[in-house]
């Protein structure tokens, strides 16, 4: 599990998000916390882009941002653009207003897949055995 967020803000406060990774077999598990705003959008595209690049079956689980920027939520489209062209399947959870609304109103929602929560993921990805070694440690 990798833990990682911003190096900070420029005034010294600590970052207002976090990323932790989960890696379980045949499957990479990203989760994201607080608010992703252009700040964090560097950082996302580098985890993202690690975890697509395994080949196994990548879920962003957003399910406790709060705040997501445009520039990240680019960030998600074009995750799920390069899992498409690499034969990878992207996954993002999320049942949050602050990212389903902006998701919606850029097109975004019906050009990705976009469940409510883990357990929707691990069925859209037929990975149905995992759901208690997921659902029950992540929340």
């Amino acid at each position: 599990m990798d833990i990682s967020s911003s190096n900070g803000m420029p005034d010294g406060h600590p970052a207002p998000f976090a990323i932790v990774t989960r890696d379980v077999p045949d499957l990479r598990v990203v989760r994201f916390l607080g608010e992703l705003d252009v700040i964090a959008a560097d950082r996302v595209t580098e985890v993202l882009r690690s975890a697509v690049d395994s080949g196994s079956p990548v879920i962003a689980d957003c399910a406790a941002v709060t705040f997501s920027s445009s520039a990240v939520l680019g960030v998600f489209y074009a995750t799920h653009v390069r899992a498409t062209k690499s034969g990878t399947r992207f996954v993002l959870v999320t049942n949050a207003r602050a990212l389903l609304r902006p998701l919606d109103l850029l097109g975004l929602l019906d050009a990705m897949t976009v469940v409510p929560d883990m357990a929707a993921a691990l069925a859209e990805l037929e990975l149905w055995e995992l759901e208690p070694r997921l659902t029950d440690h992540d929340r």
